[in-house]
């Protein structure tokens, strides 16, 4: 039996049914291959992060750059990242959350922003600071050189932005005893490090880029923000540059290890009992060509130091106390007019410079403490 052909139904030929079913395959080819390729084509002008550097400036100075600053006790600093990003075939632009921007001694015609310049994703900064992990004590030949290692301590007063919020404190802490009678002085040097991360905003906490600024290896590079706070004119005959050693390690050099500490001192990396003493009254670290006018002795006991040295007349800021190898330097009375325990000094000893009462700063053991006046050069 034969199928009976109705007219306009006859059944199309192979060849045509074929081309039909290529047809619809290749519309649907293309209804997908055009969105992946706008999205292949956008995912490839992404930008990329590159490189950071930290940026640092003052009220007084507001531009943006890199290197050391040295700042008044006063004088609010704001730290802030500067971002490369690289644009595929386009070239690279910085970015950052600034208004002027200096960078290598010339200004940068930068992107100002906030934030990562995709909605898609986020740039979150991660702020350290370079400190020592000891705070003091004792070096010999043996761990001198381990004592004085810079590492990276994370910062998160200061945030995840571009821009810090605030200064950072200090974190480097080995138990060192720093006393409850301090006087709070706001000055001191500290060197900032920044990683920051760029994450897509699904979800994903694994970074699709990361980039750090300069740090640990390049701890003395021209380059590294390091900020140095003056003690200021609020003490009276103390060279304000000893401020810049506030918050270093302070270490006392063993006869064996015969390392000198004037060159830490330099470096703004630690000081001594001696080099903070000279650095408060000349400006400077080394002790050399020094002389001295001695000028009376203190008796200390258990309970009381007492001298007649009278201020002003016999003792006035500036002039050195020594207890052995520990040097302090004479701040002001407590207003008896007579140099004793209450009065207060400047030291550093095996500790992180301090402002504190004379009776706090010497040593356990009684002993006479001679005063003395520099007179050399």
């Amino acid at each position: 039996m034969t199928d009976i052909a109705i007219p306009g139904l006859e059944p199309e030929p192979p060849a045509k049914e074929w081309g039909r079913v290529a047809i619809i395959f290749g519309v649907l080819v293309v209804l997908i291959t055009i969105p992946l390729l706008r999205w292949r084509h956008h995912e490839s002008r992404r930008p990329s992060l590159v490189e950071v550097r930290v940026v640092a400036a003052t009220e007084r100075d507001p531009v943006f750059r890199e290197g050391p600053r040295t700042v008044d006790p006063e004088d609010r600093v704001s730290l802030a990242v500067a971002l490369r990003l690289e644009y595929p075939g386009r070239g690279s632009r910085w970015l950052a959350p600034v208004d002027h921007l200096e960078l290598d001694g010339a200004l940068v015609d930068h992107v100002r922003a906030e934030s990562w310049p995709e909605a898609d994703r986020n740039a979150r900064t991660f702020w350290f600071t370079l400190e020592g992990p000891f705070l003091g004590g004792v070096l010999d030949a043996e761990h001198a050189a381990a004592k004085l290692l810079v590492r990276p301590f994370l910062a998160p007063e200061l945030g995840h932005k571009f821009h810090a919020t605030g200064e950072p404190e200090s974190h480097a802490d080995d138990d060192v005893n720093l006393g409850n009678t301090l006087v709070p002085v706001k000055a001191g040097t500290y060197r900032m490090y920044a990683r920051v991360e760029v994450v897509a905003i699904d979800g994903s906490s694994r970074p699709l880029f990361t980039a750090t600024s300069l740090g640990v290896d390049h701890f003395d590079d021209p380059a590294m923000v390091r900020i140095s706070r003056d003690l200021g004119g609020a003490v009276a005959g103390i060279d304000p540059t000893v401020g810049h050693l506030f918050r270093l390690p302070g270490f006392e050099p063993t006869t064996a290890s015969a390392w000198d500490l004037t060159e830490a001192c330099d470096r703004l990396i630690a000081t001594s009992s001696r080099t903070f003493a000279v650095m408060a009254i000349k400006g400077r670290c080394s002790s050399d060509s020094l002389e001295f006018d001695h000028l009376g002795r203190l008796s200390v006991t258990d309970s009381a130091v007492t001298s007649t040295l009278r201020w002003q007349a016999d003792i006035r800021p500036g002039d050195i106390l020594k207890q052995g190898d520990h040097w302090m330097v004479v701040v002001s009375d407590d207003g008896n007019g007579v140099l004793d325990g209450p009065d207060l000094v400047a030291h550093s000893w095996r500790r992180p410079p301090a402002l504190l009462p004379l009776a706090s700063a010497l040593n356990d053991t009684p002993t006479e403490v001679g005063a003395f006046r520099v007179t050399g050069p």
